[in-house]
């Protein structure tokens, strides 16, 4: 370490700098080089861990809006009947749904004017270790239709 102005002992003599006042040792350079890589390893870890689990909150939302979308037209594209339906929503996303009467809970008539059907909708996507899938459930009514057709 140079100085414009020499250090001076207490007899006013220049005094002479010690080893551990020349700088840092080579030791001293590598491990605080080991320091700094482990920490930006832990970091970028965090960050990635991070990014990962933003895209996967991305792809449930995404299924989330399609599973609705597809439960809402239920009964209003196209008239409720019992069975099992399926198809791909785009590239990456597809869809399945079951539709049945539902009779738990209905009251005894003998003419119904309404009838009760459950819908589920299920949402599925390819993850990266196993499969991922949203499930939505509701129950609609649907006007029966007349025996005499009118």
């Amino acid at each position: 370490m140079y100085s414009a102005f020499p250090l001076l002992d207490k007899e006013g003599q220049r005094a002479t700098l010690r080893w551990f006042e020349q700088g840092f040792s080579l030791l001293e350079v590598l491990v605080a080089f080991a320091i700094l890589s482990i920490s930006l390893g832990v970091l970028l870890q965090v960050f990635a861990t991070g990014l990962r689990n933003a895209g996967i909150a991305d792809d449930y939302t995404r299924a989330v809006l399609y599973a609705e979308s597809i439960l809402a037209a239920f009964g209003r594209e196209a008239p409720l009947v019992e069975g099992e339906q399926s198809g791909p929503v785009n590239e990456q996303f597809s869809w399945r749904s079951a539709v049945s009467v539902y009779t738990e809970g209905m009251p005894d008539s003998e003419q119904p004017r309404v009838r009760a059907y459950q819908i589920r909708v299920e949402v599925y996507w390819p993850g990266l270790l196993q499969d991922r899938s949203v499930v939505l459930e509701t129950l609609r009514l649907a006007p029966v239709a007349s025996p005499g057709g009118g």
